[in-house]
């Protein structure tokens, strides 16, 4: 079953970089359905308990307290970031897929971070070299290719330091996203 997710975690992101590579706007949510598939696999791999091990041992409730946790914690970052400070806002969505929709993927691109930071963690055996290489990696997939899609558009004001071409709020920003998922995970007793 691990493996059948895995092939359908990489059509989805080939999927999203074919729409990436087209100009499709909804790129995204298929890369981050396949990037938590990817991700939890190889993560699963290295010993690690990931969000999928909770359903595959009969533990749904903490996979379902655990996405709530997750869509609270994304919920929270998006008022907080975009309503209350306006540092982002997205191109192409409506209210409705902003207040009803964003709330549902983001437990799944979380889960993908933290896999991913687990992932890492397993290979490097030092917290905050993985911390450092895992938002690395994270810029890489998420961040670099929103320059050119523009999907996420930031308005970081009076700082205009960046890193290709990215600001350096973002990527500081990059250390909630590795970490929330992480400690939220360990306070529910998930694993990691």
């Amino acid at each position: 079953m691990r493996f059948f997710l895995l092939v359908i975690g990489l059509i989805l992101i080939n999927t999203a970089v074919s729409q990436y590579a087209t100009g499709c706007i909804y790129w995204y949510n298929f890369g981050l359905l396949g990037a938590w598939l990817l991700f939890d696999y190889l993560s699963h791999l290295r010993g690690n308990n990931t969000a999928l091990d909770l359903l595959f041992n009969k533990r749904t409730k903490k996979f379902i307290i655990l996405f709530i946790a997750l869509a609270i914690f994304g919920s929270v970052i998006e008022l907080v970031g975009n309503a209350g400070l306006g540092l982002w806002s997205y191109s192409h969505l409506t209210p409705f897929q902003l207040y009803f929709l964003v709330p549902i993927f983001y437990p799944f691109i979380l889960m993908s971070f933290r896999e991913m930071f687990m992932l890492v963690k397993s290979l490097l055996k030092n917290f905050t070299m993985s911390v450092i290489a895992t938002i690395i990696l994270g810029i890489i997939i998420w961040e670099i290719p929103n320059i050119y899609s523009q999907d996420w558009i930031y308005s970081i004001p009076h700082i205009s330091f960046e890193i290709f071409h990215i600001n350096i709020i973002v990527i500081i920003g990059w250390v909630i996203l590795i970490s929330g998922p992480h400690y939220i995970y360990r306070l529910l007793k998930t694993g990691g």
